[in-house]
């Protein structure tokens, strides 16, 4: 169990780290959050959307690639991406441009995802660099921290039912 849930911190100007445990191996943490199938599981959509497409492809060069659909819109929201660095189950880096609908760019970012297991336990850290400190702040005033939680809290319970 996590009684603490997500930590987040702001290093410099541009950079929020996110760290989290999970009370699984990283095996399982990693695929949960790089195998479609699994990350429709415990990744919850904004309230009012519905996640419509799911595409991740955890390779140099791989696709990332998350659509939600709302009653006004869609898409209402995007996010796209490519992995420049893989390394299975312990890292993982790839860009990430979010959109509106309307092809707004809302936020644009480098995303590292890093994973280390002792006992069973897994820690992943996620290091979010962001263009500017603009959108550093507006991400941070988003309540993304919240959402990721409530998301996380989730995964908590996937990773805790037998396979």
């Amino acid at each position: 169990m996590n009684p603490t849930g997500l930590q987040v911190s702001t290093p410099t100007d541009t950079t929020i780290v996110l760290t989290r445990t999970f009370d699984a191996p990283r095996r399982l943490v990693w695929e949960a959050m790089f195998v479609p199938a699994k990350m429709r599981r415990w990744m919850l959509p904004p309230p009012g959307f519905t996640l419509t497409t799911c595409v991740c492809e955890p390779r140099v060069g791989g696709a990332l690639s998350l659509a939600w659909k709302s009653a006004e819109a869609d898409p209402a929201m995007t996010l796209q991406g490519v992995f420049t660095e893989v390394v299975p189950h312990e890292r993982a880096v790839h860009t990430e441009k979010m959109a509106l609908g309307s092809g707004q760019e809302i936020g644009s970012l480098v995303e590292t995802h890093e994973f280390a297991e002792k006992g069973g336990v897994t820690a992943m850290r996620i290091t979010q660099a962001y263009e500017s400190k603009e959108g550093r702040d507006g991400a941070l005033a988003s309540g993304m921290d919240q959402g990721m939680e409530a998301c996380y809290r989730q995964l908590d319970a996937v990773l805790a039912k037998p396979a």
